[in-house]
């Protein structure tokens, strides 16, 4: 492969000049004299210094102090300027392993491919953990990270294909063993057959005590994510981010004792979890992949009902600022436990099909919500329900459903809702 070194100069150079910028970097001096002197040490010789391996471990020390000092604080409580820090002691990281890459270009004009392709997955891991755990917080750091690594990963992907993959729409994992029974529906949700108008969802919307409901086609399935780029691809998943870094949950609900989280290569996630189900269930749940990931932003299109302002009231007490998007990727057996969400909801089930259990908010009193940090959470295991422990949990009514590929439910805010995957499932949930 002929290696695109103008690239990795133009990528250098675009650090570079965003890291010399020292009035943009001023609020760094609030980590301390000692921890801002070093940064400003390390980019002071990458700039003169070969010795790359040594400032390299200079620049992680700094990456790893400023990691555990956010870690000292819960994420909304950490001051920005220890979030700067990482951000920027990441953008040093890459400043340093690029020029590396240059200077060794320079010395072996015919590099391979293989020979480069480990350095550039470091900088992928090291560049998007830096990113998800700091925020991307500063001036224009977010989108030189996202050019960054979007840069990378199509070097990575086009170097390991002379050809494009023509992606082919495939079911997942078809086999009976990899999908639960169909559960039961008992008390089913109101179905629409076509989108109800903009006027009655908002009206809808605006009722003291809104209802769930599914839209069965219509609403989704003209998105790329089903045609052109399909997410039941994993071909194509792997094309766009084989080498990117996400968070992912291990254990099939975050209310079990062995719950863990961490960060993980993303064609490790799928190759480990979704073609061949090792080990713990892992889930990436309820992470902004398309803020991570703009390029699978792409392969959806918001529908326009999430841009109405619905009124707000006891139940719905503020608007987000814009629509929240969020991805939910795993195998079958994933379950998100009995829980409420403060927004109006639209779940959308691109790959696979997932049983829901909903309760409305009028009932609160009867699911035992827990205490402390997370009230929106439920006591009861729908899968085990203990009447001895919640009695009143059998007074409760609730709706059900499975949600088939292609198809939208409305959870309405503060419903009660319970979720598990019956097989392998990609959904996108949008509030507003």
């Amino acid at each position: 492969m002929l290696l695109q070194f103008q690239k990795f100069q133009d990528l250098y150079d675009a650090v570079a000049e965003l890291l010399a910028d020292k009035d943009n970097r001023k609020d760094l001096e609030a980590c301390g004299q000692s921890v801002y002197c070093l940064f400003e040490s390390i980019l002071e010789q990458t700039s003169t210094s070969t010795s790359f391996e040594q400032l390299l471990s200079k620049a992680k020390s700094l990456t790893d102090f400023a990691n555990e000092a956010v870690l000292l604080y819960h994420f909304k409580d950490v001051p920005v300027y220890w979030r700067r820090m990482m951000m920027d002691a990441g953008l040093l990281k890459v400043l340093i392993q690029l020029k590396s890459i240059l200077e060794h270009q320079q010395q072996h004009w015919q590099t391979d491919f293989k020979a480069l392709e480990p350095q550039v997955q470091s900088i992928i891991s090291d560049l998007d953990t830096c990113s998800v755990v700091s925020g991307s917080p500063g001036p224009d750091r977010r989108f030189l990270a996202n050019v960054i690594l979007e840069e990378l990963q199509n070097w990575l992907t086009n170097g390991r294909s002379d050809d494009q993959p023509t992606f082919k729409k495939t079911r997942l994992l078809k086999e009976p063993i990899n999908t639960l029974p169909r559960p039961q529906v008992n008390n089913p949700i109101k179905r629409f057959t076509e989108p109800p108008s903009f006027e009655w969802f908002l009206e809808h919307c605006n009722q003291a005590v809104p209802t769930p409901f599914i839209i069965s086609k219509g609403a989704i399935d003209h998105w790329p994510a089903f045609n052109e780029h399909p997410w039941s691809s994993m071909e194509y998943l792997k094309s766009v981010a084989a080498d990117r870094v996400v968070p992912v949950e291990i254990g099939s609900q975050y209310t079990d004792a062995n719950w863990s989280q961490k960060m993980m290569r993303f064609s490790d996630f799928i190759d480990q979890h979704i073609l061949q189900q090792e080990g713990a269930p892992a889930y990436l749940a309820q992470h902004d992949v398309f803020y991570q990931i703009p390029r699978l932003e792409r392969d959806i299109i918001v529908p326009d009902y999430c841009y109405i302002e619905p009124k707000l009231n006891e139940l719905y007490t503020s608007h987000a600022h814009d629509v929240i998007k969020n991805a939910w990727f795993g195998p079958k057996g994933t379950v998100s436990p009995l829980h409420q969400d403060p927004y109006h909801n639209l779940l959308c089930q691109v790959v696979g099909r997932k049983y829901l259990r909903l309760i409305s908010p009028l009932q609160s009193d009867l699911v035992y919500p827990r205490e402390g940090l997370m009230t929106n959470t439920s006591q009861v295991d729908i899968d085990h329900v203990d009447l001895n422990q919640f009695p009143r949990f059998k007074e409760a009514n609730y709706c059900d459903c499975i949600l088939e590929e292609g198809q939208v439910l409305y959870i309405p805010p503060k419903w009660w809702h319970y979720v598990k995957s019956l097989e392998t499932s990609f959904s996108v949930s949008l509030w507003f």
